[in-house]
């Protein structure tokens, strides 16, 4: 009776520590699967490496890179003839148009990029507004270099008149360019918070 009796007790323990042991090991599982998803979802939000952002810089990078150039090359023609137009005696026309020239197709070259931003950044609200704006700027500027080139174009171009229009193109340039200036800020920093969207 009683070999029955140490014999059901050591059955008992034995039972209790397979119980235990599953425990521990239930616990052990649960504790990683834990541990992976918490790793898992810091790594989601930490910021991307420096070296992530140059080789993924996100949509529209390239395209934005040169219409910030292309704004800047049409803000210097504009500012330069400007100068010219003030401090020639004469204004030639040769000089004059060949300015001008150069400052249509800078201005042509933004919107071309600035369009291409919004095909690449389609459906974004806060990007399509802050490119409406500047692309607004730049439609004056386009509008005003209009009745610049034909004054360049004349034989003898009026310095009056191409200093006034490049006074109103650098002032919808600059405009443009401070706008375009915090759209790269914010995109930047979206950049460095998100993972890449488009390798």
């Amino acid at each position: 009776m009683r070999d029955l009796q140490s014999k059901c007790q050591k059955r008992e323990r034995k039972m209790s520590r397979r119980k235990l042991n599953q425990c521990v090991l239930c616990i052990a599982v649960a504790m990683i699967a834990g541990l992976t998803m918490v790793q898992s979802a810091d790594a989601q939000q930490r910021p991307r490496s420096i070296v992530e952002r140059k080789q993924h810089p996100g949509k529209g990078f390239w395209e934005n890179q040169r219409a910030s150039r292309s704004i800047q090359h049409a803000r210097d023609y504009s500012r330069d003839l400007y100068r010219y137009s003030r401090d020639a005696q004469v204004v030639s026309p040769e000089v004059a148009k060949a300015e001008s020239v150069e400052l249509g197709r800078n201005i042509e070259m933004a919107q071309k990029e600035l369009a291409a931003v919004g095909k690449q950044h389609e459906g974004d609200k806060q990007v399509l507004a802050s490119l409406d704006s500047i692309n607004q700027h730049i439609a004056k500027a386009a509008a005003v270099h209009k009745t610049l080139h034909e004054e360049c174009c004349k034989d003898s171009p009026d310095g009056g008149i191409t200093m006034h229009c490049c006074s109103e193109i650098t002032k919808e340039l600059e405009k443009a360019a401070a706008e375009h200036a915090a759209l790269l800020r914010t995109l930047d920093q979206r950049s460095k918070a998100a993972p890449a969207e488009n390798k």
